[in-house]
C-alpha cells in the first residue's frame, strides 16, 4: 500500500485554467512538512474506518494517494522528504494500530514507496515541471499508471511479505491489497491536488456553487442509503451524481463527489457485521463496494477530463473567433480607410486618373483628367479611350493592348490626345494592369500627366541647340582664321595642330547635339574622331560592348582619341602602310578600361620632352574621367590605357543636367551668337 502526499503549493490543473506550480527550493518548509504528515495520518485513519473486513486490517489505503499527489506536484529534489515523512507516518500507524514487527513494517513501507515512486516517475516523464490534468489523455495515463500499475507493485510486494511471515496466502492477500491501494489513490490524489490548487489560487466557491454542491452531496447520500439498503442491486446508478458533479465542476467536482460517496458507503458499512452473518459474504460486499467506488471515481475523472478538454477547445475556439472578428474588423476599417484615401486621391489628384475596363471602356475618370481634355467626366465615362486619342497615335494603343495580353502589367508612353476644341494635348501616360485570378485583365489604372508645355519647350530647346551648334561651328572657323593670321610667322605645325584640334572639338559637338546632349555611344564617338583619317580607317579595329558616354566624358575621350590618332598618323603605326591600331574597352566589376594599342609601326622611342598632346592624354583625360592613365612606349608599339570607375560614365542627375544644359544654351545664345556675328562682320 503506497502513500504519497502534497503541499499547499501543489501544481495541478484541476481548476478551469490549468496551471503548473512547483516548489522553488528542494527542502520543503516546516509548515508544508507538518501539513503533509497531518494529511497522511488523517488518510490512514480514514482508510481504517471506511470499510472493514474480518481478518483484514485496512482495505482502502488513501495514504498512497497523498504521497503520489505530493510527488506529482513538487520538485524532484524534494521527493526524498516526502518519501521519508510518509515512512515515518506509516511507522507511526504501525505503532498505534497495526502492531507489526519492525521488519514487516519496513517491508510494507518499501512496497508502498516503490509503487508511488514508479508511478510519479512514469507520469512526469512527459511533464518535466509537474503532472497536469489538462486533457483526457492525462486522465487515462493516470488511471493506467497510478491505478493499475502502481497498486500492482505494492500489492505484489506486500502480499509476498504476508505470505512469507505466514499471515495469509499470496493469492488471498493480493486482490484485497491491489483493490485497496487503487481505490485509495483514486480517492486521495485528485482530491488533494484540487484542494492545493484551490488553496494556492485562494478560490472560494460562490453561493450558487455551494448550493449545487450541497444538492449533489445530498443526492449521493440518499442514493447510497437507498441502494445499499436494497442489497446494492441498483449500485450502477451511484456514479450518476459523480458524472453530474464532474460535468459541472470538472476535477474538483469529481473528487468531491467520490469523497461524499465513499463517506456515505463507509457509514453504512459499519453495520455489515450485524446484517451479514458470514464473513465471506461480508468480504464479498466490501469488495463490491470498493469496486463501486473505483468505477465511480474513474468514471468521474474521465468525464471531468472530457469536460475540461471540451471547454478548453471551446475557449480556444472562442478566442480564435474573437481574433478572427478583430482581424475582420481591422481589415474592414483598413478597406474603408483605403477606399476613402483612394477617393480623396482620385478626386483631388493634380494629374488625370482614369479607370479603364478590360474592354477599353472608361469606367471612371477624375476631374483633373476631364479638365486636361476640356471635358466633363460624364462626357468621357462609358466611351473608349481611343475616342480621345490623336488619330496618328491610336496605333500605340493597339501595341500596348498586345503587350498587356502577353502578360505585361505596367508600361509608360507619351502620346497625343485631342481636347474638346480639337487642340493637341501631349500626355505622359503610366498604366498599371489589375488582373483576375485566371490572369485575364480586370481593369487598368491610367495616370495621365499633361506634358504639352514640356513638349513645346523641348522643341524650342532643340531648335536653339541646333542654332547654337551652327554658330559654334562658325566661331570655330573664325578661330582657325584668327589663329592662322596670328601665327603667320610661326611654324606650320602649329597651325595644323591647332586646326585639327578645333575640328575634333567640332566633331564632338556634332555628336552631342545630335544626341540632344544626352549620352552617346562610345563607338560613334570614336568613329567621329577618326573620320578625318579615312585613308587608314580600315587599319583601326574597334572591340568592346556597347557603352554610353555622358557629355562631359565624351569631350575628354574625344580629345584623347583625336590626339592618339594624330600621333599615330604622324609617328606611330598609322604612319606606315602596314601598321595597325586596336582600340578595345571592357567593363570589369565597377571599373571601365580602355586600351589604345599600336602594332606594325616603326620602332617606338620615348619623346625627349612632353608637349601639349601628352598633357591632353594624361592629365586632362585622367582629371575629367576621375581615373588613371598609363602610357607605355614599348618598342613594338605604343600603348595607352585608361582605367576609371563606372560612375564616370553615368548620367548625372536629370534635373541638374537639364538645368545645366538650359543655362549653357542660354549663355551660348546670348554671348557666342553676338560675338560670332561681330567677328563675321
Amino acid at each position: 500500500m503506497k502513500t504519497r502526499s502534497d503541499t499547499p503549493t501543489a501544481r495541478e490543473s484541476l481548476t478551469e485554467v490549468p496551471e503548473t506550480v512547483g516548489l522553488v527550493q528542494s527542502r520543503p518548509a516546516p509548515a508544508q512538512l507538518f501539513a503533509f504528515y497531518a494529511a497522511y495520518m488523517v488518510a490512514m485513519v480514514f482508510g481504517s474506518w471506511v470499510l472493514v473486513i474480518p481478518d483484514v486490517s485496512i482495505v482502502v489505503w488513501p495514504p498512497n494517494g497523498i504521497v503520489l499527489a505530493a510527488l506529482l506536484t513538487q520538485n524532484r529534489q524534494a521527493w526524498p522528504w516526502w518519501i521519508a515523512l510518509a515512512a515515518v507516518g506509516e511507522l507511526t500507524g504501525n505503532v498505534l494500530w497495526f502492531h507489526n514487527s519492525i521488519g514487516w513494517a519496513l517491508g510494507y513501507v518499501a512496497a508502498n514507496s516503490a509503487a508511488v515512486l514508479l508511478a510519479a516517475t512514469l507520469l512526469r516523464m512527459s511533464q518535466s515541471e509537474g503532472f497536469c490534468f489538462n486533457r483526457l489523455s492525462d486522465v487515462l495515463r493516470f488511471l493506467v499508471v497510478g491505478v493499475l500499475i502502481a497498486p500492482s507493485i505494492s500489492a505484489t510486494l506486500g502480499s509476498a511479505i504476508d505470505a512469507f511471515v505466514g499471515k495469509q496466502p499470496f493469492t488471498t492477500t493480493w486482490p484485497q491489497w491491489w483493490l485497496g491501494d487503487a481505490t485509495g489513490i483514486l480517492i486521495a490524489t485528485p482530491l488533494m491536488i484540487s484542494l492545493m490548487n484551490a488553496w494556492r489560487k485562494k478560490a472560494r466557491p460562490e453561493g450558487m456553487e455551494i448550493f449545487e454542491a450541497v444538492a449533489i452531496a445530498t443526492v449521493i447520500c440518499l442514493l447510497s442509503v437507498w441502494v445499499l439498503s436494497t442489497g446494492a442491486s441498483y449500485a450502477f446508478i451511484l456514479p450518476m451524481p459523480i458524472v453530474w458533479s464532474a460535468l459541472r465542476f470538472e476535477f474538483r467536482g469529481a473528487s468531491f463527489g467520490v469523497l461524499v460517496l465513499t463517506t456515505a458507503i463507509a457509514f453504512y458499512a459499519q453495520n455489515f457485521d450485524h446484517l451479514l452473518s458470514a464473513s465471506v459474504v461480508g468480504a464479498s460486499h466490501q469488495n463490491m463496494l470498493r469496486a463501486l467506488i473505483l468505477v465511480a471515481a474513474a468514471t468521474g475523472l474521465i468525464v471531468a477530463g472530457v469536460a475540461r478538454q471540451q471547454r478548453n477547445a471551446l475557449r480556444k475556439l472562442a478566442l480564435a473567433n474573437q481574433h478572427l472578428e478583430d482581424r475582420v474588423a481591422e481589415r474592414t476599417q483598413a478597406i474603408e480607410a483605403a477606399e476613402q484615401r483612394f477617393k480623396a486621391t482620385f478626386e483631388n489628384a493634380g494629374v488625370g486618373i482614369g479607370i479603364v475596363g478590360g474592354d477599353g471602356t472608361l469606367i471612371q475618370v477624375n476631374d483633373s483628367l476631364a479638365a486636361i481634355l476640356g471635358r466633363c467626366p460624364d462626357e468621357m465615362e462609358g466611351r473608349k479611350i481611343e475616342d480621345f486619342t490623336h488619330p496618328e497615335d491610336r496605333s500605340m494603343i493597339d501595341v500596348a493592348w498586345a503587350r498587356l495580353m502577353d502578360g505585361m502589367d505596367e508600361y509608360e508612353q507619351e502620346k497625343r490626345y485631342l481636347s474638346k476644341s480639337h487642340e493637341i494635348v501631349w500626355g505622359h501616360t503610366t498604366v498599371s494592369c489589375v488582373r483576375r485570378k485566371d490572369g485575364t485583365i480586370d481593369y487598368l489604372i491610367k495616370v495621365i500627366q499633361d506634358v504639352t508645355e514640356r513638349k513645346r519647350s523641348d522643341a524650342l530647346r532643340q531648335l536653339l541647340a541646333r542654332e547654337v551648334n551652327h554658330r559654334a561651328k562658325n566661331l570655330l572657323a573664325i578661330v582657325q582664321v584668327i589663329a592662322r593670321q596670328t601665327a603667320k610667322h610661326s611654324p606650320d605645325t602649329f597651325v595644323q595642330t591647332l586646326g585639327k584640334r578645333l575640328q575634333a572639338l567640332a566633331a564632338n559637338q556634332d555628336i552631342l547635339v545630335h544626341s540632344e546632349w544626352k549620352s552617346v555611344d562610345l563607338s560613334d564617338l570614336i568613329a567621329g574622331q577618326l573620320s578625318h583619317f579615312e585613308s587608314v580607317a580600315d587599319r583601326v579595329q574597334l572591340s568592346g560592348q556597347p557603352v554610353q558616354v555622358p557629355p562631359a566624358a565624351a569631350q575628354a575621350l574625344g580629345m584623347a582619341v583625336h590626339e592618339l590618332a594624330t600621333n599615330a598618323a604622324k609617328y606611330g603605326s598609322l604612319s606606315t602602310d602596314t601598321g595597325q591600331v586596336e582600340i578595345s574597352w571592357t567593363i570589369v566589376d565597377d571599373s571601365f578600361r580602355m586600351i589604345w594599342r599600336e602594332t606594325g609601326g616603326p620602332q617606338v622611342t620615348p619623346p625627349e620632352r612632353q608637349g601639349f598632346g601628352t598633357t591632353v592624354l594624361e592629365k586632362m583625360t585622367s582629371a575629367a574621367m576621375l581615373g588613371e592613365v598609363g602610357i607605355d612606349y614599348a618598342s613594338e608599339g605604343f600603348i595607352w590605357k585608361l582605367t576609371c570607375p563606372m560612375s564616370s560614365l553615368e548620367e548625372p542627375d536629370r534635373y541638374d543636367a537639364e538645368r545645366q544644359k538650359e543655362v549653357a544654351i542660354e549663355t551660348a545664345a546670348r554671348r557666342e551668337t553676338t560675338h560670332s556675328d561681330q567677328q563675321i562682320q
